[in-house]
């Protein structure tokens, strides 16, 4: 095996890592995980925290309006 072959492997391992990664992140199954540490900054202002919260409930319940 030659330092070309290795390099190429290595290239193909990161490649796939990368792939990984990215399906991984871009996931649906993540999103409540992702909304929670979105959050995270106003952990420390109960009133920021507050404020967050009740956005999110009103953006909840305007994607729960009628359907036609």
């Amino acid at each position: 095996m030659d330092i070309g072959t290795i390099r190429g492997l290595g290239t193909v391992v990161v490649f796939i890592a990368f792939i990984g990664l990215a399906l991984w992140v871009f996931s649906g199954r993540r999103k409540s995980d992702f909304d929670e540490a979105n959050l995270l900054p106003f952990a420390d202002d109960p009133e920021a925290m507050a404020q967050m919260i009740r956005q999110k409930q009103q953006q909840e319940e305007d994607n729960k309006g009628p359907k036609p």
